[in-house]
């Protein structure tokens, strides 16, 4: 049933903001970055209070859309190179929500962040980018065979 790949897909799509959000720990756990991924997704609904469980639920929410939304992209364009092509999207997925975030919150509810809050989010939408072709491409799609 197709209620079952969009949950399934959906899944993929929570399971792949882990690896992000270890990522950007690790940054911030080095001094590298201000926030983490489920901090800085805390702050949309917050304003200026960094939530981890919050931000679990947010980022949780905008991970499964995203899968399920690039399922339903994939399945209508093709699957070459899926891993590439998931990973780029996340990024381009990252700007838009950035743009978002700075436009809402920053600067008027938080300080402005350090540039390297920037570098550490960029590299941590890249690996759930990565994290999610990956899984995208072992669990979501059928192998067809020629």
């Amino acid at each position: 049933m197709i209620q079952d790949k969009v949950l399934k897909i959906g899944l993929l799509g929570v399971m792949s903001t882990i690896p992000g959000e270890i990522t950007s720990r690790i940054f911030v756990y080095f001094g590298f970055g201000k926030y983490g991924i489920f901090e800085l997704a805390s702050l949309v609904i917050t304003f200026n209070r960094p939530e981890l469980i919050i931000g679990i639920i947010v980022d949780f929410l905008v991970g499964s859309l995203f899968s399920i939304l690039l399922y339903f992209l994939y399945e209508k364009l093709g699957l070459n190179y899926l891993v590439i092509k998931t990973a780029f999207c996340s990024l381009l997925a990252w700007l838009f929500c950035e743009l978002l975030f700075t436009a809402t919150v920053e600067g008027k509810y938080i300080p402005i962040r350090p540039i390297n809050d920037y570098y550490s989010h960029i590299v941590s939408a890249f690996i759930f980018g990565i994290t999610l072709g990956l899984l995208l491409n072992k669990f979501g799609f059928k192998k067809v065979n020629s």
